[in-house]
């Protein structure tokens, strides 16, 4: 007895045969390519990855002097805030930036008041430089008079003695003066030294009294470059020490002025400084300062681009060239020597190790590179 399927049911059974055969052909298509892919990346007579094409260097003895780089600043070895000295309002007062030389007037106060009282104390000298005079003149006639036997000995002592009291009454008005006319100089107040006003604390008609603050001055000679160190650091510091310093991108050498004694007590640092010499800079500008900390010592070191960071630690690839495999070796890092770092662990002075290529290696894989590469060490830089 025969049926006929319905429609449907004979539309999803074709569909599924369909789908089948294809699911068959993409597994026959994968199986076959995968075994091609897998022959051709395999060297002969073994199915691992190819050999990796790497650049050499080798491993360098240096001596080298230990050191610690920080960051610091330009300054200026004078920067002064300059104060009124009287009382009295301010007349004028140069601008914001401009250029003084030593001496230089930087702010007027009214004088008025100090030329009055100079006026004053000079009219009291005279009053009392002519009293002096006649006194003197009285003590001369009554000493001669006392050997005339017409004057008695008082009226002598009394005319000394008032004579002697307006000597130092006169001695105290010339100090008034003086006083008066130091007073008047200072309502010129000037710049302690050359350099460039860089604040201005007080405008024109505004009342200063003695201590107000009137400018800021910055010495533009004599910078120094300024650092924070360790206190641990700055123990092998001392005065005449050569440093590096990295302004601007230029490197220049210079050497310790000072060690100052005395460390900050939150951040646990002292502050060294050291002569810029002559620049263009600005003072403030960022630089940077590497300080030696220790005594040379002869150390391995390698490129720094060797170096493999991963979690697990840092390593290097040593190449063994009898059979061109590269092995992994932890190292540990120490002092930078320019592009080269000192390095430690189970590595010696000339061993070739792996510079470009070494991200994707792994420990024992075969590796391939330029012998004309192989046989040049990268130059040593010096260690500053």
């Amino acid at each position: 007895m025969s049926f006929a399927l319905p429609d449907m049911i004979r539309d999803n059974l074709r569909w599924i045969a369909i789908g089948g055969a294809l699911i068959i052909v993409a597994l026959a298509y994968f199986l076959f390519f995968a075994s091609d892919a897998a022959e051709g990346q395999g060297g002969p007579g073994q199915g691992g990855p190819p050999p990796a094409i790497v650049t050499l260097a080798k491993i360098e003895k240096l001596a080298l002097t230990p050191d610690f780089t920080a960051p610091g600043d330009i300054v200026a070895n004078r920067d002064s805030v300059v104060a009124a000295e009287v009382a009295g309002r301010i007349e004028t007062t140069l601008d914001i930036g401009a250029r003084v030389n030593r001496g230089m007037v930087i702010a007027v106060i009214d004088d008025r008041s100090a030329r009055l009282a100079r006026d004053q104390a000079r009219a009291e000298v005279a009053r009392l430089q002519s009293d002096l005079t006649y006194q003197n003149r009285l003590v001369g006639r009554l000493q001669q008079l006392l050997k005339e036997e017409a004057e008695s000995e008082a009226s002598l002592d009394e005319a000394i003695s008032a004579r002697d009291q307006t000597r130092a009454r006169l001695a105290a008005a010339t100090v008034a003066l003086e006083t008066a006319q130091v007073d008047l100089a200072r309502t010129r107040i000037r710049a302690p030294f050359a350099g460039q006003m860089v604040e201005r604390r007080i405008e024109v008609g505004e009342y200063a009294t003695p201590g107000r603050e009137i400018g800021r001055i910055v010495g533009r000679t004599g910078s120094e470059a300024r650092v924070r160190v360790p206190i641990a650091v700055a123990g092998s510091l001392s005065p005449g020490q050569e440093v590096t310093i990295l302004a601007n991108g230029e490197r220049r050498s210079s050497r310790v002025r000072t060690v100052i004694e005395t460390g900050d007590e939150v951040s646990r640092t002292v502050e060294v400084r050291a002569p810029m010499g002559s620049h263009n800079l600005k003072m403030g500008s960022a630089i940077s300062i590497t300080v030696p900390t220790g005594v040379e010592r002869d150390v391995l070191t390698a490129p720094r681009d060797a170096l493999v960071l991963r979690d697990s630690g840092i390593f290097v690839y040593v190449i063994n060239p009898k059979d061109k495999t590269a092995k992994r070796i932890d190292v540990q890092v120490g002092e930078p020597a320019g592009d080269r770092v000192a390095i430690s662990g189970q590595i010696a002075a000339g061993d070739m190790i792996v510079v470009r290529g070494g991200e994707r290696l792994r420990d024992g894989q075969n590796v391939t590179w330029d012998d004309g590469k192989k046989a040049k060490a990268k130059p040593a830089a010096s260690a500053g």
